[in-house]
């Protein structure tokens, strides 16, 4: 890309030294910042940098909220309500986004700033210990995979399969970039070749990394990306073996309500893979935007009477705590949406899933990987061809309806399990995806209209003269 992608390596490298849950073999000394060739010449530097991979994922740019904040904005038909005084996530809303929005300026130039980190990793692995390459490959594959599908995902036309898919994604950067006279202007590649790199990323990161790896990535949170992957193409054999795979681990299990997977301090038995929140580093977006409690959120999204009404009065995913108070926290909070108290703004209607500051932010829950393989093995069984694992979709979906205290069904549809998706995955980031997905119509926008993606930013446009605007941006 240009220049301002530049590797910042002692920006990384501060960072890194920041975040408190490392485990022992990222375990970072203090150090002042140094120049890129000093910060990827030692083993050490070089796994630190890393860390501050996994740091620059959690952004609130990226993973640590807006990535989630646009998929469930523009799939909103009415059951959100943005209330707040920022313009960036109304005209998401509206669907009738500004190509100079600083939001998703920002996002495209945090984006390939990850990339261009673990680009920089991929580059010296051999200087690594021969015990850790095959690690520290995997986990930059991983995020490098994770990163360029919601690139594709949020800024090309979605991927039909059966079609050319020959439609712009995004650049392709494989290499990296650590100093000026690196960078050079790229052009967007199709969305089927976004989707080709995605898949052999995520594929070896799956085969390198090992089973558990502490507080990052390991191989099965390779498998239930893999799977996100191959539902969005329409492969469901492919998806349901990888969300089987982590379900037949063993590694992972439900919690014993809806709400015990959200708000953690630590990584919890449900969580495939997290990115880490502590009272010293953080990223606070997702609860400053969805929380309204006492010194905690902005309350800028609320959601409607409506919305509560699509789940089943018993259903715990839907209870509505209306006895809240002014000086109530997460600690008091005990359904999965509340009246929200905060000073900012309060009497709303807000989710619990998003209340505390200092937690683990999920982001591939045990939860996803049973309706993944109930979607794919519904869509295999109807077109005449065998399922994967022991497991019907009904039982699938069963398994999350009953964790959430819903009447067990005694047959589903694909309706069913569409429906079930929204219950359990809402404001997760997976809304527009699926709806994508289904090519369901949002509001009166088809599935496939133009400001449903976002436009490439101008100051992008302006710096590299290969990139081409979205149409409806033009």
């Amino acid at each position: 890309m240009k220049t301002k992608y530049i590797f910042y390596a002692g920006m990384v490298l501060f960072l890194a030294l920041t975040w408190v849950s490392c485990d022992d073999f990222l375990d970072v000394q203090p150090q002042q910042s140094m120049d890129a060739d000093e910060a990827l010449s030692t083993p050490e530097n070089i796994k630190s940098t890393m860390v501050g991979a996994y740091l620059e994922a959690r952004s609130r740019w990226l993973f640590g909220s807006q990535f989630n904040e646009y998929a469930e904005l523009l799939a909103n038909e009415g059951h959100m309500e943005h209330v707040g005084s920022h313009r960036q996530p109304q005209e998401m809303i509206e669907k009738n986004i500004n190509a100079n929005n600083s939001y998703v300026e920002s996002s495209w130039i945090r984006a390939y700033a990850l990339i261009n980190t673990v680009n920089s990793v991929l580059e010296v692995i051999d200087l690594l210990d021969e015990g850790d390459q095959d690690r520290i490959r995997g986990e930059a594959l991983f995020l490098r995979g994770m990163t360029y599908f919601e690139l594709t995902r949020l800024w090309g036309l979605p991927y039909v399969a059966g079609q050319e898919n020959d439609q712009p994604g995004v650049p392709l950067v494989l290499e990296p970039t650590l100093g000026a006279e690196d960078a050079v202007p790229v052009a967007r590649s199709t969305v089927e070749a976004c989707y080709a790199q995605v898949l052999e990323d995520l594929t070896m990161a799956r085969d390198l990394l090992p089973g558990t790896n502490g507080v990052f990535a390991n191989s099965y949170a390779a498998s239930a990306v893999l799977s996100r992957v191959h539902l969005q193409m329409s492969d469901y054999q492919a998806a349901a073996g990888e969300a089987d795979r982590v379900i037949a681990s063993g590694n992972f299990e439900l919690h014993g309500t809806p709400m015990g997977a959200f708000n953690n301090t630590e990584i919890t038995q449900e969580d495939i893979f997290t990115l880490q929140n502590s009272l010293t580093s953080n990223t606070i977006w997702l609860m400053e935007r969805y929380g309204s409690l006492n010194g905690l959120g902005r309350g800028d999204y609320e959601f409607t009477g409506d919305f509560l009404a699509i789940f089943d009065e018993e259903d715990r995913r839907g209870f509505l705590q209306e006895d809240t108070h002014p000086s109530y926290t997460a600690e008091n909070i005990h359904s999965m949406y509340y009246i929200g108290v905060g000073a900012i703004r309060s009497g709303g209607i807000n989710s619990a899933k998003w209340a505390n500051y200092y937690t683990v932010i999920p982001l591939a829950r045990l939860a996803e990987m049973y309706l993944n393989r109930a979607e794919a093995n519904a869509q295999l069984i109807a077109a005449g061809q065998p399922a994967v694992g022991d497991v019907a979709p009904l039982e699938d979906v069963n398994v999350i309806r009953t964790r959430a205290n819903a009447p067990e069904l005694d047959e589903v549809s694909m309706e069913d399990i569409r429906m079930e998706r929204y219950k359990e995955l809402c404001w997760e980031g997976h809304r527009l995806h699926d709806l994508k997905r289904w090519q369901e119509d949002i509001g009166p926008y088809p599935f496939h209209a133009g400001n449903l993606i976002l436009p490439i930013p101008i100051s992008e446009l302006e710096t590299n003269p290969l990139l081409q605007q979205n149409p409806f941006y033009q």
